[in-house]
């Protein structure tokens, strides 16, 4: 058996796509998930380039390391907090992650900062403003209402972060938005 680690999946349909890819070299994959193909079989050189240049045309990288893997799998576990639109009341970063993985909060984030150009906290606050931006968009949800789904615990700390990020206060850019970018680009 064999584990091979992607890079930049982080919903449903990128596992649809990549088991596709698999499949379009004629390998049926025994488990796909976020992060991790697993194959029961051996992939010739060739196949798996045809597999590595199908996946970058997607968007997609394969990863020979298991410390990106753990990033992209931190990553991916933070943006699929996002797609329930609401953050459970009393979140904590440090119970999610170490729930999430083997490993302890201290581990996790040393690992995520090496690798990364910023802290996994900063990263978490990232994908907090552009999800906020996402909501304040729709303009039927009002500025309390956001900070209230995204975790935060005052609407005046919410505004505060969103201003530090964006430059402009929330209630400005539900009135005049500017351009947003999609969760995986963070």
């Amino acid at each position: 058996m064999e584990l091979i680690f992607i890079k930049n999946m982080v919903c449903d349909r990128c596992i649809l796509s990549v088991k596709g890819i698999f499949e379009k070299q004629r390998i049926n994959p025994i488990d796909v998930k976020l992060g991790v193909v697993t194959v029961n079989q051996t992939i010739s050189h060739l196949a798996m380039e045809s597999i590595d240049a199908d996946l970058k045309e997607i968007g997609f990288q394969l990863v020979d390391n298991a410390t990106p893997v753990l990033v992209n799998n931190i990553k991916s576990a933070l943006i699929g907090l996002f797609s329930k639109n609401e953050i459970p009341e009393g979140f904590k970063l440090s119970t999610f992650l170490s729930e999430k993985f083997p490993y302890d909060y201290s581990h996790i984030s040393r690992v995520f900062s090496q690798n990364q150009k910023y802290t996994i906290e900063h990263y978490l606050i990232e994908l907090r403003i552009e999800k906020a931006k996402e909501l304040l968009l729709f303009k039927d949800t009002n500025i309390s209402e956001v900070a209230f789904k995204l975790g935060y615990s005052s609407n005046a700390h919410f505004s505060r972060q969103f201003k530090k990020l964006v430059g402009i206060s929330p209630s400005k850019y539900q009135n005049n938005p500017t351009e947003r970018r999609s969760l995986e680009d963070i």
